[in-house]
């Protein structure tokens, strides 16, 4: 554990002395999605995304900036069937590789608001284990499943916020893809800009 710290550190200090050169910008975040822009009557629940992301980008020094993004979410899913005498339960982990443009309208100031739009490729993995008679949960009893085939497809992501002080910035943002899994998340994130 010790070595990953140490890790993540040196790692930090590199990246903030090559953002230090005049336009480049990282930023590294989280953020929670705690509902969807679609809805699904399939059965399958999804209470809730987290989301961790890191991000560079190029500031004209205008109101223009454009990076990219590598982009990670995690969502518990659950599901039933036969009057849910078997249950699935497991994990959806979706992944995002995104080319970004960003408008800022005040920029400079201490108080920054922004639109963006990100957008490339998408991946969704699922790992699912059944559950018997989920009245009688017993964890002991999980049969795994094994992880699906990961299913890629095209994802655009518009978002919208505010960088405070030059370096905190807040956002929301929606995935929109056609993956019928994904269900649109809405998430709200909190980064840091260096």
């Amino acid at each position: 554990m010790k070595r990953i710290i140490t890790l993540i550190l040196a790692l930090s200090a590199v990246v903030s002395l090559f953002g230090q050169n005049a336009g480049h910008k990282f930023e590294i975040g989280v953020g929670y999605a705690p509902f969807f822009l679609e809805i699904s009557d399939d059965g399958v629940r999804m209470p809730y995304e987290g989301d961790a992301y890191i991000e560079w980008r190029y500031d004209f020094g205008n109101h223009f900036d454009v990076g990219a993004k590598l982009d990670y979410k995690y969502c518990p899913v659950t599901t039933g069937e036969g009057n849910n005498q078997i249950t699935y339960s497991g994990d959806q982990h979706y992944g995002a590789l995104l080319a970004l443009a960003d408008f800022k309208f005040l920029p400079g100031k201490k108080v920054n608001p922004f639109i963006g739009i990100g957008a490339g490729a998408g991946f969704i993995l699922d790992v699912w284990q059944k559950v018997d008679n989920p009245q009688n949960y017993d964890s002991s009893k999980l049969m795994p499943l094994g992880a699906k085939d990961p299913s890629f497809f095209f994802v655009a992501v518009p978002r919208i916020g505010v960088e405070l002080f030059y370096h905190l910035r807040l956002s929301a943002s929606v995935d929109l893809s056609g993956a019928g899994n994904s269900r649109a998340p809405i998430c709200f994130n909190i980064g840091w800009t260096f």
